[in-house]
């Protein structure tokens, strides 16, 4: 039983790693239907996000794995970015690529 915890947690710390490097508060603007759109997304290093759109809260699940950022929205959507030096860009289904831009 102890090899099996000891077995998990290792899984576990290599799952995480480089979450502390992408963690963090992200903001993005865009052009949509009805004029410009503002956008704050949150990292936090337990794989826990959350977008802020108009003053709706939506959560979110994300990973990083072979530099690729993947983002689960609750809805079942799955949205895919990259890391541009501390920023993220963000491939967003209807919207196209988004660069959020890491908030000091």
């Amino acid at each position: 039983m102890k090899r099996i915890a000891v077995w998990l947690l290792t899984l576990w710390l290599l799952a995480c790693g480089g979450n502390a490097e992408i963690s963090g508060d992200y903001a993005a603007s865009h052009q949509g239907l009805s004029g410009p759109v503002d956008v704050r997304m949150t990292i936090e290093p337990d794989g826990n996000g959350r977008w802020e759109i108009g003053g709706e809260n939506m959560p979110f699940l994300w990973s990083v794995r072979s530099g690729i950022l993947t983002i689960h929205a609750r809805e079942g959507a799955v949205v895919e970015g990259r890391r541009e030096g501390d920023d993220l860009r963000v491939d967003v289904p209807g919207v196209g690529q988004v660069l959020f831009v890491r908030r000091k």
